[in-house]
């Protein structure tokens, strides 16, 4: 796990080495352990390094023996020795244990092809100095990040966003307001966009070939799409999860430093953690919680742990803490995520960071085995898909009248409006009409749905929860899930990785029928199914929590004045109407409204405003003395 940038010009004398370093200084963090550069031609790459494979040998930017191709890699591939051992009965040589050198030998013999063979996370960019053009490509789930924005001189490359905050042509980040209306109903900016219209996102699944006249072409290399079911046994398909599921994470597990485990109250870290545990006896997993009743999974997880005999390392967090740490999450996630849970996660990777260098996480089987409580109403609300439209009508007609909070509202909204016009993924914060009173850019044209309709278009025809689970692993999975493990964890120089993401998990998953997904009442019914003994039985069969955070107690409470403040003092005046956000606030307190997630979206926004715009000169200083 690692972090660079990249500058691919038209010309060679455009070359800007002194921005090249000081926009690698601010992904310093993604690689304590070593850093380099090397400019050729018009291609100029800075690498920060964290040490996992091959700690005396992997050094990076890497040159191929016979100087043709210079290469920076950002991830981990765990097929690597796999994909080396035929290569090597070709009489090709090798003489590092790397993964960078396998990758250039693969491009070297594949081309752009090479990348389906790749089973890991990465981002990658590869110079061929015969042709003098540039592969730049990204996992196919999106589990590592590469933004770019193209300028007069070429392409500019970074592994994190903020990175181009030292980018002197841009001339600074600004607002893009379409970006910002879809961000407070997906609580995230749904990639290829960011918060700034300058810079975009390389997609998932996606690489680009650049040559001297600039990027030549875009291509989807991977599009995870649900195949038809298996009609396999249920009891053949779980025997088989369990057999694909157990070779992912000793795939995941390859390591030259120590690996440990986040472990919550849910079936899918104690799945990762039990089968880690089989593999390495006694490793570390690692639990976060808060002195807030309800809102602590510690007790839980330490149940988990006893059964598995592992040694667990708990960080109970405070109101103050979280406080206190606010900021630096903001800043450290590039476009703003209105996820309350990036604070506790940032939390524990901290904690995490003084015990390993590497942790695996149970993220991602949510997505893939259907692990959503609303997965469940698509079963029931899937019936009426193709009711007649006054049926429709009637159903949204008494949602409208019914009481907010009285069961049965929500079960009648979705009964009358058609999928696609309702789901936008796990998230949805604000409606269009609600946006108006405190969005002044509010633009009454624009809808969130303009994200998901093609994504919908490809699953027409589709079972409802398979058209929910390609609309989550296209916009929920990419732009909030892992968005947060990757950057809240590198924050912290800590490495994670996601078992579940991987392509032959994937493989096996996209078969699965509804009902293998859905039974009996529960979610991920087959994956419980499949582990159920290797986990405690109170684990089995128990909810999702996801990192629960007292953030709703606490905005009536200890943390009123504190967002009363941000408020007060915002300097986003332009986007954000402060009398609303006040008045959402002040509801909130008395308990006339549940605002808590809608409030924290316009508090993340307004921080990072600050951080990244109003007062960048500020944060530019604070980065040099390493304050940031």
């Amino acid at each position: 796990m690692c972090g660079f940038v990249g500058m691919f010009n038209h010309d060679p004398s455009l070359n800007n080495e002194d921005q090249l370093m000081r926009m690698s200084h601010v992904i310093r963090h993604r690689g304590p352990d070593e850093s380099d550069y090397i400019v050729r031609d018009s291609f100029c790459a800075a690498f920060r390094r964290l040490s996992i494979i091959d700690l005396d040998h992997g050094s990076q930017p890497y040159t191929s023996p016979d100087g043709r191709f210079t290469a920076v890699f950002n991830g981990e591939i765990y097929n690597y020795r796999d994909l080396r051992a035929p290569l090597q009965k070709e009489g090709i040589e090798f003489f590092t244990n790397s993964e960078i050198e396998v990758i250039v030998a693969l491009y070297r013999k594949y081309g752009p092809d090479f990348v389906k063979m790749l089973r890991g996370m990465f981002a990658i960019m590869i110079y061929d100095g015969d042709k003098k053009n540039c592969f730049v490509c990204r996992d196919p789930f999106g589990i590592k990040p590469l933004y770019y924005r193209e300028t007069k001189n070429g392409v500019l490359f970074a592994s994190e966003m903020k990175a181009f905050i030292f980018d002197e042509d841009m001339g600074g980040f600004d607002v893009d307001i379409k970006s910002l209306q879809n961000y407070f109903t997906f609580q995230y900016v749904p990639e290829p966009k960011t918060m700034t219209g300058k810079v975009q996102a390389l997609e998932a699944g996606h690489y680009m070939m650049l040559s001297a006249k600039g990027i030549e072409k875009v291509v989807q290399y991977e599009d995870y799409r649900f195949a038809t079911p298996s009609k396999e046994s249920f009891e053949a398909k779980a025997e088989k999860l369990r057999k694909v599921l157990t070779e992912s994470v000793e795939y995941h597990m390859i390591s030259d430093v120590e690996v440990g485990t986040f472990l919550s109250s849910g079936i899918d870290s104690a799945i990762v953690t039990a089968i880690s545990s089989r593999i390495n006896p006694g490793i570390k997993a690692l639990t976060v919680g808060f002195d807030v009743s309800s809102y602590s999974e510690i007790d839980d997880a330490s149940e988990i742990a006893k059964h598995l005999n592992v040694e667990h390392i708990k960080l109970k967090g405070t109101c103050e803490q979280f406080r206190d740490a606010f900021e630096h999450v903001v800043w450290s996630l590039d476009s703003p995520v209105a996820d309350p849970s990036t604070v506790a996660i940032y939390m524990i990777a901290g904690e995490a960071s003084r015990y390993v260098k590497t942790i695996l996480s149970g993220e991602g089987a949510d997505e893939l085995f259907g692990g959503y409580k609303f997965y469940l109403d698509s079963k029931l609300s899937g019936r009426f898909e193709n009711a007649p439209a006054i049926f429709k009508a009637a159903c949204r007609g008494i949602s409208a009248i019914w009481p907010n909070g009285v069961k049965g509202k929500s079960f009648f909204h979705r009964a009358g409006t058609k999928l696609e016009d309702r789901y936008v993924g796990n998230a949805f914060l604000f409606d269009e009409k609600e946006k108006k009173p405190f969005l002044k850019t509010f633009d009454p044209n624009q809808s969130y749905t303009e994200v998901t309709r093609e994504i919908f278009e490809r699953t027409r025809g589709e079972h409802p929860m398979v058209r929910m689970q390609y609309c989550d692993l296209m916009t929920w999975l990419r732009g909030d899930i892992l968005v947060k493990g990757d950057r809240l964890s590198m924050a912290h120089s800590l490495e994670v990785r996601v078992p579940f993401l991987d392509r032959e998990v994937w493989k096996f998953a996209s078969t699965l029928a509804v009902d293998d997904k859905l039974r009996e009442g529960t979610t991920k019914y087959i994956l419980r199914y499949a582990f159920k003994d290797y986990v405690n039985p109170e684990t089995f069969m128990r909810p999702k929590l996801g990192y629960p955070v007292p953030v709703r107690v606490w905005l009536r409470g200890e943390l009123y004045e504190w967002a009363r403040d941000i408020i007060q003092n915002s300097k986003a005046d332009e986007y954000i109407d402060k009398q609303a956000a006040l008045k959402m606030l002040e509801d909130h307190r008395t308990g006339k409204a549940d605002n808590y997630r809608k409030l924290w979206s316009i508090l993340v926004f307004i921080t990072w405003y600050r951080l990244y715009i109003a007062d960048a000169e500020e944060t530019k200083k604070r980065l040099l003395k390493g304050e940031l």
